[in-house]
C-alpha cells in the first residue's frame, strides 16, 4: 500500500507555463520511463537539472527525478531531493511546488515510520493550502496530503484526528473526475477508514466500508481489493467466525502481491496463522507464522537500512559543512593575523623613523 501510495503522489499534472524549452521536450518524452526504465528518467533528469538555469524547467526535472527515485525505493534520495525543491520553490516564491515537495516528503517519512518528520511537513503543506487557492486541476495535491496527514495520525494510533483526515480527503476528491487515480485514492481511504472504525470500537461501520470496497465496480490501481479482504478476514477472526474467513481466505491469492506488497504480504500470513491456529492445525500455524515473521524481518531490514543511509548522508552534509567553515575560519585568521602583523610592522617603522629624527 505504501508503495502504491508513492505512486498516488506522482499522478497528476506538473503545470508548464509559457514557450517549452528543449529540456521540457526531453522531460515530456521521458515521462513514459517512470515506470519502464526508471534508472534512464533518474540519469535524463539529473543531467537536465545540472545543465539548465530555468528555474520552471530545473524545478520539473527535480520532480521527475524524484518521482523515479521514488519508483526505485530510494527513500534516502527522494528526501534529500525533496528538501532539495522545497528550498528552490521559497526562493523562487513557488508556493504550490512548496506544497507539492512537502507532500511527497511528508509521505516517505511515514513509510519509514518517522511520524514527528512526516507530521511537521505535511503541517507546513496544510498551512500554504490554507493561504493560497489551488487551481481545480491540482486540488488533487489538497487531497494527498490530507490523506498523508490520515495516515500518520493512523500509524501514531490516533484514529478520531485519523478520520477527520480522511473525510477531508475525500472531500476534495469528490470535486475531481473519477479517474483510475482518484478512484485509487478513494478506495485507499475506505481501507484506512475502515481500519480506524474497527480500532475505536465501530465494528460494524468497518466491515460495511470493507464490503463496499469489495462490491465497487471499479478496482482502481493496486490490491485495494485484496486489502479490504484481509481486514474483513481479521474482523470474521476475531469472532471466530471460520466459515467466513476461510471461505475469503480462498479468494486472495498470494502469488499475486508476495514479490510487490511485503505490508500486505505480511498481513496475509499472519492471518493464515491466525486462521490455522483457530482449526488447531498447528503445522499450518508454524509454517505460516514463520513466514509472517520473515517479511516482518524484510521490512525492518528495509526501514534501518534507510535510516542507516539518511544518518550517513546527514553526517555526511554536517562534516561538508563543517569542513567549509573550517577552511573560511582559517582563511579570515590568516587574513587578520597578515594585517595585525602589517600594521604592527608599519607602526614599529614608524616609531622607529619618530626615534632618530
Amino acid at each position: 500500500m505504501r508503495k502504491l501510495l508513492n505512486i498516488l503522489l506522482m499522478l497528476f499534472a506538473f503545470a508548464v507555463f509559457g514557450q517549452k524549452t528543449e529540456h521540457d521536450k526531453q522531460l515530456d518524452e521521458a515521462a513514459n520511463l517512470i515506470f519502464t526504465d526508471p534508472k534512464k528518467l533518474v540519469s535524463i533528469s539529473t543531467k537536465i537539472l545540472l545543465e539548465t538555469k530555468d528555474y520552471p524547467t530545473k524545478i520539473r526535472a527535480l520532480s521527475k527525478l524524484v518521482n523515479a527515485q521514488m519508483v526505485l525505493g530510494d527513500i534516502s534520495q527522494v528526501i534529500r531531493n525533496c528538501n532539495q525543491g522545497i528550498k528552490m520553490a521559497k526562493e523562487n516564491d513557488d508556493k504550490i511546488n512548496q506544497v507539492r515537495f512537502l507532500s511527497m516528503l511528508g509521505n516517505q517519512y511515514q513509510q519509514i515510520n518517522m511520524n514527528a518528520d512526516a507530521k511537521r511537513n505535511l503541517d507546513e503543506a496544510e498551512n500554504l493550502i490554507n493561504i493560497i487557492s489551488l487551481p481545480k486541476d491540482l486540488l488533487f495535491i489538497q487531497g494527498n496530503v490530507y490523506n498523508v496527514k490520515g495516515i500518520v495520525f493512523k500509524n501514531e494510533l490516533n484514529c478520531e484526528f485519523a478520520i477527520k483526515y480522511f473525510d477531508k480527503a475525500l472531500t476534495v476528491y469528490d470535486q475531481l473526475p473519477a479517474e483510475d487515480v482518484v478512484v485509487t485514492n478513494r478506495l485507499l481511504i475506505d481501507i484506512q477508514k475502515a481500519h480506524c472504525l474497527e480500532s475505536i470500537g465501530k465494528t460494524q461501520d468497518a466491515e460495511k466500508l470493507y464490503a463496499e470496497v469489495l462490491d465497487s465496480k471499479k478496482d482502481g490501481l493496486g490490491y485495494n481489493k485484496y486489502f479490504a479482504s484481509v481486514g474483513l478476514v481479521d474482523i470474521y477472526l476475531k469472532r471466530k467466525d471460520l466459515d467466513r474467513a476461510g471461505q475469503l481466505l480462498k479468494t486472495i491469492d498470494v502469488d499475486d502481491f508476495v514479490q510487490y506488497d511485503a505490508e500486505l504480504t505480511s498481513i496475509y500470513y499472519r492471518l493464515m496463522a491466525q486462521d490455522s491456529y483457530l482449526r488447531k492445525n498447528y503445522k499450518l500455524y508454524l509454517y505460516y507464522f514463520d513466514k509472517y515473521n520473515q517479511v516482518l524481518l524484510q521490512i525492518s531490514k528495509f526501514q534501518n537500512e534507510t535510516i542507516e543511509r539518511l544518518v550517513i548522508n546527514d553526517n555526511a552534509n554536517f562534516i561538508h559543512k563543517n569542513n567549509k567553515n573550517v577552511i573560511w575560519n582559517f582563511i579570515t585568521i590568516s587574513i587578520l593575523v597578515i594585517i595585525l602583523t602589517l600594521l604592527t610592522s608599519f607602526f614599529y617603522h614608524f616609531s622607529m623613523k619618530k626615534t632618530f629624527n
